[in-house]
């Protein structure tokens, strides 16, 4: 029930979402699903630690330590990420550059985002490793160290390049991350830090 929950959790807060158009409403309901979900994801922590592992629906979602971390960092992301965005997208809102929709729309889709992300995390382990046989197991590892790996060192390349455009001048801070403007100023950037 434990795994249902992670997932089922922002799931129904995008749909709930869906059907409010108050944005301190809208705040409240992210913050509360972001950190019920990280509280959540804290104790599949501890009971994988007790258990070993942990399964649902007849095996269909499981989490062992790797999961259960891949899951926690998740839940941790959602959560500082919606603590953040709420300032962020009042200041945006309070100046014109966002309206009411754009706002109902980040609200509702993000922990609809969340929800995708947990989703695959839990059951893609399944599908690698479908014939259970000793190769098809060693597959699923390799596939999870992979792509944590992978997703891990994108995060790292992205703050890097974050912080490499920081001192460029005609650099702003909230298009840090914006692409198009960022390959104009790419032979700018701290060379230490690429």
């Amino acid at each position: 029930m434990l795994l249902i929950s992670i997932l089922l959790l922002p799931l129904a807060t995008g749909l709930v979402c869906l059907l409010v158009r108050s944005r301190p409403t809208l705040e409240r309901l992210n913050l509360l699903a972001f950190a019920a979900g990280a509280l959540l994801a804290g104790h599949l922590g501890a009971r994988v630690i007790a258990a070993e592992s942990v399964s649902a629906l007849g095996g269909f979602l499981y989490a062992d330590a790797l999961s259960a971390l891949v899951v926690g960092l998740t839940a941790l992301v959602a959560l500082v990420s919606g603590i953040y965005s709420v300032g962020y997208l009042r200041r945006d809102a309070g100046a014109g550059r966002i309206t009411a929709t754009q706002v109902h729309r980040y609200y509702t889709l993000t922990p609809l985002f969340v929800f995708a992300m947990l989703l695959v995390t839990l059951a893609s382990v399944l599908l690698i490793s479908f014939y259970n046989e000793k190769t098809s197991l060693e597959a699923a590892w390799k596939y999870i160290i992979i792509g944590s790996v992978g997703i891990s060192l994108a995060l790292f390349g992205t703050i890097l390049t974050y912080y490499a455009a920081l001192d460029v001048p005609g650099a702003k801070a909230e298009s840090g991350l914006n692409w198009s403007q960022l390959v104009g100023l790419a032979r700018q950037f701290n060379p230490h830090a690429m």
